[in-house]
This record gives C-alpha cells, structure tokens and sequence, in this order.
C-alpha cells in the first residue's frame, strides 16, 4: 500500500524577514555604539579662557589677583575645572598668562628663583621686567589659587604655568577695551597620556 508522502511544510515567509530583521537592528545597534564609543573617547576637554568679564582682568602692569578675581574663580570656574578633571581623567591643567601690549620697562628679578613655588611664597617682592615675565607671573598666581583649591585632592596632578605676551607694535591707547581683554587667564586641561580615556560622565 504506497502510502502518500507528505509534502514539507513552507516555512513561513514572515519568519524570514524576522530574521533578516534582527540581523539589521543588530548591526546598527552595533554602529551606534561604535560610533557613541568613538565619540566620547575622543572627546576633548574644554578650555576655559577666563576673558568674557572684567573681574577676571589684571590691573594693568600687574599680576596680583585680586579679591574679586579669586572669589569668581573659586566660586564658579573652579567647579567646572573640577568636574572636567574627574570627566576626562585629566592630568595637566595648564595655565596661559597674556598681557596687553603696553611696554614693561622694569627690571626683572625672576632668575634668583629657582622653582615656581618659590617665585609664588615671595609675590611682593618679584618684578617683572618684561611682558614676557608679566604673563608667566599672571599664570603663576592663576597656577597657585588652584593648587591650594585642588591640587591635594588628585596625586597625579601637574600644572604647568606659560606666558603669551604681547608685542609692543603697534601700540594701543591705554586703557582701551582691546588692551582690558588682553590682560587675561587661559585654563588648558590635558592629558599628557596619548592613551584614548572615554568620558566618565
């Protein structure tokens, strides 16, 4: 007795694009998260120019910050400074000092210093005989309101102080609003490792 084969049942075609379907959302899923990765680990730390209000300005001719310099710095740049340490896992926070372009015709004494801590414990008594020292010890006195705010916080910590002076020509009229904006901080925060670090927050 020949009994009658059964035919094999058809697949269901639906169950095909199913699977067509999860392979897709699943490579893209992959993508996003490559391209998400790729992006915060290369992800800059911000720089912070301490330029956009005068409390943040030097006298001109001086480095010596004044009380309502320090009390903005504390208050309201030092805790992005912090949170972009901890974010990008920073190591180097660098601090540029820029003068104006007024001609500084002291007399300096900044090489009987050897180290920067020792220039910053004797503030009152350093000249600046160029504009070249002028923004080094702006730096300087920027370096060390940080270093008392945070710096015993992290261990591994560096800060560096830098001067970005200005040339004398052409000169500008004393007291000019561009001359204001030149006498100004930049906050520089880095990682002196090459190694990718994705962002922690």
């Amino acid at each position: 007795m020949n009994k009658k084969r059964r035919k094999p049942l058809l697949q269901a075609p639906w169950l095909a694009y199913t699977d067509l379907l999860s392979s897709t959302l699943l490579i893209l899923s992959v993508i996003v998260v490559a391209s998400v990765l790729a992006k915060l680990t290369n992800e800059k730390p911000p720089v912070i120019r301490l330029s956009d209000a005068k409390d943040y300005r030097f006298q001109r001719g001086s480095f010596l910050v004044s009380d309502a310099f320090k009390n903005k710095l504390v208050s309201e740049e030092l805790p992005k400074i912090d949170k972009a340490v901890q974010c990008y896992a920073i190591d180097t926070i660098v601090i540029i000092g820029h003068t104006d372009s007024s001609p500084n015709a002291g007399v300096s004494n900044m090489d009987k210093y050897s180290s920067l801590d020792k220039l910053s414990s004797e503030f009152t008594s350093v000249f600046a005989g160029s504009n070249a020292d002028l923004g080094l010890l702006r730096a300087v006195s920027v370096q060390k309101l940080l270093q008392e705010s945070i710096g015993n916080k992290y261990n591994d910590l560096e800060f560096r102080s830098y001067s970005a002076s200005s040339l004398i020509d052409p000169p500008v009229s004393n007291n000019s609003k561009l001359d204001k904006e030149k006498r100004r901080i930049e906050i520089q925060l880095t990682r002196r490792s090459k190694e990718s670090v994705i962002n922690r927050c």
